[in-house]
């Protein structure tokens, strides 16, 4: 009878260790979770900067002639439309298009001739709030010396079916004003 008790023990046992083993792995990976990986890709379009590719200028030709200008706009809102639209919901993409809030840090950047170098995003979903995911980025900032400064900024992203409603950078306002304003940072303060 003991040994009848063992074997039936010792196969339970391990047909727990196995659904354990099945189960555990088909959890979602967090790594390839898609709302973090769209707040990812945002977030180093934004912050990896100055990108010709996100300037208006250089859709422009150097002639004032209205047909090559309105192509060079139009080719200008068509990279804007394949690169960020797929991440933002419609009325937010829109309103970031009218507001420039897409491309902010690139016309700073180029304005005042710094770069900014996307080491790291780390996105968290906010346990409160379920449709905010909570993310940090680490960058690099190169002023026109060539002096490298790391910087750390946050944010928020608000998700609405599975897209950005709104992203904002937050911490340290210092930090953002210098970046937007061209003003020489200073983590130290």
């Amino acid at each position: 009878m003991k040994r009848k008790f063992r074997w039936k023990f010792g196969l339970a046992a391990f047909m727990l260790i196995i659904i354990f083993a099945v189960t555990g792995c088909s959890q979602p990976d967090d790594d390839h979770d898609p709302i973090k990986e769209a707040i990812k890709t945002v977030v180093e379009l934004q912050m990896n900067t100055p990108d010709e590719k996100a300037l208006l200028k250089y859709y422009l030709p150097d002639t004032l002639d209205e047909q090559e200008v309105n192509e060079g706009f139009d080719a200008y809102m068509k990279y804007l439309e394949e690169t960020y639209k797929p991440y933002f919901t419609e009325s937010t993409f829109e309103r970031y298009i009218m507001t420039n809030e897409l491309v902010t840090f690139h016309h700073s950047a180029d304005r005042f001739d710094y770069q900014l170098k996307v080491k790291n995003v780390d996105v968290e979903q906010n346990e409160v709030t379920p449709t905010n995911y909570n993310f940090t980025v680490d960058l690099d900032y190169v002023n026109k010396d060539g002096e490298e400064t790391p910087i750390k900024l946050t944010g928020v992203a608000i998700m609405r079916d599975d897209k950005i409603a709104k992203i904002s950078y937050l911490g340290d306002k210092k930090l953002i004003r210098s970046l937007l304003s061209g003003e020489p940072i200073n983590v130290n303060q």
